[in-house]
């Protein structure tokens, strides 16, 4: 997007305006052209086909009298050929006579064979069956023995790994992935609401198209009530033996031929539902049970998660502060550092970055602009177009950003985004003109939603833009400014109730662990 100041902006060029009749009568002179140009080619086509008329013409009179003579030699051969077709007709009668009399003898003599066949068969088969039947009763009593044995070391070992592997993703991410483990199914969304409210909210998903960013389907968020509702897990295998008082209606969502929905409590303020789905067989209330045990299990898991986060939390008041300190200086940006975290971490969720980028992402969006905090207020402030001086200084934010928080560890990361998140995808912007994936992810989406966020902002200079012209904006400048599947996850979030519902402590739940938090617990793990 252009510099949104009055002087020195891109303004785009109108197209000169075009009298609706000359249009008309340029499109009539046209035709009449085209109609002269299709009447010549049709003259020189008729005496053409004039021409070949006449040679077709000697050629079918040649024609006529080679068929006469071709019929007078086939009707000769066809006598020829009936004779012979006769006599071979009574040598094949008699040979087939013969054939079918020493045919039927076989039959009869294989049909007493086959029969007495049978007889030993049966007799075999009943024994078999018997032995089978003892056999199939000591089997089955060993393999439920051999899967309770299973289930509950593999339950062991998913919630060893979990307490293990906790620092290094999403721990919602980690308890579906036991839950999809220990009950053999391949597909599942974790779904969690906070006590008091109504609204569900996708944690994790696996198997599915939509992510966290996306709201759930129709009909599995009706199944998740009816178990929020009953505290009781429900089985859908779809067939007529079928447990559960409800068919399987989750048609709508992709191929899911079997589903059990079970509710798991990992805090004390939080409610949740584990939908898995799609398991070679039918789900038992083994399965169920299991889920419910690992959500048991997981609530220690999350309330080290949870410490964890009052950690990065800590960091994250620090880096609210700084952004609220430079937002103070100018009244025009108040509350904007929020709105771009909030529609850049949604962004970064539709576009399915890693969790240390969508971490980056979020910790960038409300740094981005702390360089501003040595711009001065009368330029921040101008009212009227900036002269080049003051646009370089204006520049030199993103590096005066990137020195003030670079020098923090866990921030380093962060401190590249904020230096960048002004580059133009076709490298035509700010400060080192890089262009297309040279520039960090976490840059491009800070700099498309940071530049949606001050169009439809008022500011000093400028008046707000529509939501709906800062969308064709953004859509226009796709490819130059921004990169294109930025702008197309930012458009569909925006898109989205997501987009305008706002939760600061949600928010700061879905902020991720920055690599540097990931790298110190590695640290005090191998330190013991």
């Amino acid at each position: 997007m252009a510099d949104l100041r009055p002087e020195g902006m891109r303004q785009p060029e109108l197209a000169p305006a075009v009298s609706s009749d000359d249009a008309v009568l340029l499109h009539l002179r046209e035709a009449q052209a085209a109609y002269t140009a299709a009447r010549v080619r049709t003259q020189i086509q008729e005496t053409g086909l004039r021409d070949t008329r006449e040679q077709l013409e000697r050629v079918q009179a040649a024609y006529s009298d080679l068929t006469h003579q071709l019929e007078e030699t086939r009707q000769r051969a066809d006598r020829k050929q009936e004779e012979l077709h006769q006599l071979h007709a009574r040598e094949k009668e008699h040979l087939h006579r013969r054939l079918t009399e020493e045919k039927a003898r076989v039959e009869q003599q294989k049909a007493q064979v086959e029969q007495e066949k049978a007889q030993v068969e049966q007799q075999r088969a009943r024994v078999e069956q018997q032995v089978a039947q003892e056999s199939q009763k000591r089997a089955a009593q060993e393999q439920d023995s051999a899967r309770q044995r299973e289930r509950a070391d593999r339950l062991a070992g998913i919630i060893k790994e979990l307490h293990q592997e906790l620092f290094s993703g999403n721990i919602y991410t980690l308890i579906l992935r036991a839950c999809l483990s220990i009950t053999g199914a391949t597909r599942g969304i974790h779904v969690a609401v906070r006590q008091g409210e109504d609204r569900l909210r996708v944690r994790a998903a696996i198997g599915f198209d939509g992510s966290g960013g996306e709201p759930l389907s129709p009909s599995i968020a009706a199944l998740c009530r009816q178990v929020l509702d009953d505290g009781e897990p429900l089985l859908l295998n779809g067939g007529a033996n079928d447990p559960s008082p409800r068919p399987l209606a989750v048609a709508g969502d992709g191929d899911i031929r079997n589903a059990v929905v079970a509710p798991v409590v990992l805090r004390k303020n939080f409610n949740g539902v584990m939908f898995v789905a799609n398991k070679d067989g039918d789900f038992d209330h083994d399965d169920a049970d299991a889920i419910i045990s690992v959500g048991s299990h997981a609530a220690v898991a999350v309330e080290n998660a949870r410490l964890r986060r009052e950690l990065q939390r800590a960091y994250l008041g620090t880096v609210s502060a700084l952004a609220d300190a430079m937002e103070a200086k100018d009244a025009y940006t108040q509350g904007h550092c929020d709105q771009v975290a909030h529609l850049a971490r949604l962004t970064s969720e539709r576009l399915r970055l890693s969790d240390d980028d969508r971490a980056v992402v979020a910790y960038a969006a409300l740094l981005h602009d702390i360089g501003k905090i040595g711009v001065s207020d009368g330029i921040l402030n101008k009212p009227g177009a900036l002269l080049p001086e003051e646009r370089a200084l204006m520049h030199s934010h993103v590096r005066v950003g990137r020195d003030l928080i670079r020098h923090v560890p866990v921030l380093e990361p962060v401190a590249d985004a904020v230096l960048h998140h002004h580059e133009w995808y076709d490298g035509t912007g700010y400060p080192d003109g890089l262009a297309d994936e040279a520039i960090p992810i976490a840059a491009r989406v800070v700099g498309a939603v940071d530049a949606y966020c001050a169009m439809i902002s008022v500011r000093s200079y400028k008046e707000a833009y529509s939501e709906e012209r800062a969308r064709a904006e953004l859509s226009h400048c796709a490819g130059t400014q921004f990169d294109p599947h930025v702008v197309e996850a930012l458009l569909a979030v925006l898109a989205s109730p997501e987009a305008y519902h706002r939760d600061d402590e949600e928010d700061e739940d879905d902020v991720l662990l920055l690599p540097g938090f990931n790298r110190l617990e590695e640290y005090r793990q191998a330190n013991g």
